[in-house]
């Protein structure tokens, strides 16, 4: 709590209570950046050194309060590089708060990184508070590949939402969430269409898998590709959108059967869907389909965590 403003009544009693002095006092003990008095903008009228005054201390604080907000949308946001890099901010006696304003939303470019990170770098003795309306989630999961002659390829993982590494008191009135999953691709199928009249050996056609989607997330995963190799190429995936998964490739039909479709991307905080494998006569040469992608959490460091509000929590936790 700061010493009030000029016209109240102020002895050297009051600010050593402010600063955590104790008895005995003197005012000399009190230059700013000297170990009692943060060396802090709202301290700029107490000297660092030469004559001082009682009258220098009006308006002074032992800790600095420092607000934050995001209000346009952003990606990859570091709070610590932020704080620390505002002249306000005083290692060990900064009270930072961070809000997220309503209809905003806070995303990552990669699913290795965070869409909002709090960090270890922060002094201990500073106290932190994330105040968030909007959303924040991490990037989605690509769809996996079609096989092409081959199986399936996996979707990959959807990306993490928020990271603390250090104790934060958290007011969510929004949207909390890991990204969705990329579903996965299915495989390719060689299937028999007839018999050589001439060495009698079978004759094949070669059907390609299709891809799988792309999970969601601000930045949505990308739908996989389908198998390449022609005449029958596999199906694309769609990509994800900001809340949901994209669809597989659909199935393609052979004589006998149907090469599987792509498994769907995963919606926030969802997992994506295992590629379909191939469905008609056991007789044929099949490659399996592949499983989806895991789905990202919302946050990462929970322990450290003070919920104040939980809002809209999506996906995994650790």
């Amino acid at each position: 709590m700061a010493i009030p403003g000029p016209g109240t009544p102020l002895d050297l009693t009051d600010i050593a209570t402010e600063f955590g002095d104790s008895a005995p006092h003197s005012v000399s003990e009190f230059y700013r950046g000297g170990g009692l008095v943060p060396d802090s903008a709202g301290n700029s009228a107490v000297p660092t050194s030469g004559a001082i005054a009682l009258g220098n201390f009006y308006g002074a604080a032992n800790r600095v309060a420092l607000a934050l907000t995001i209000s346009s949308n952003t990606n990859n946001y570091n709070l610590y590089s932020t704080a620390s890099a505002n002249p306000s901010y005083v290692a060990g006696t900064t009270d930072v708060t961070l809000t997220v304003n309503p209809g905003i939303t806070v995303g990552s470019t990669s699913t290795g990184t965070y869409a909002l990170s709090i960090p270890s770098s922060f002094n201990p003795g500073d106290n932190v508070t994330l105040v968030n309306n909007g959303t924040i989630v991490g990037r989605g999961g690509n769809g996996g590949n079609g096989g092409n002659n081959a199986a399936g390829a996996s979707g990959a993982a959807g990306g993490h939402g928020l990271y603390i590494n250090r104790p934060v008191s958290i007011n969510n009135t929004g949207v909390l969430a890991g990204a969705g999953g990329g579903g996965g691709g299915s495989g390719s199928a060689a299937v028999k269409v007839g018999t050589s009249p001439k060495s009698g050996g079978n004759i094949y056609e070669y059907f390609m898998g299709n891809g799988g989607g792309g999970g969601a997330g601000v930045n949505a995963g990308s739908g996989g590709a389908g198998g390449p190799s022609g005449p029958h190429v596999g199906n694309p995936g769609s990509p994800g959108t900001a809340t949901a998964g994209g669809a597989g490739g659909p199935r393609n039909s052979t004589p006998f059967g149907y090469t599987g479709a792509g498994g769907a991307g995963g919606a926030r905080g969802s997992a994506g869907v295992a590629g379909e494998n191939y469905g008609g006569t056991t007789t044929n040469l099949r490659y399996p389909a592949a499983p989806g992608g895991a789905r990202g959490r919302y946050i990462t460091g929970n322990p450290y965590a003070t919920w104040v509000a939980t809002g809209t929590r999506l996906g995994g936790s650790s």
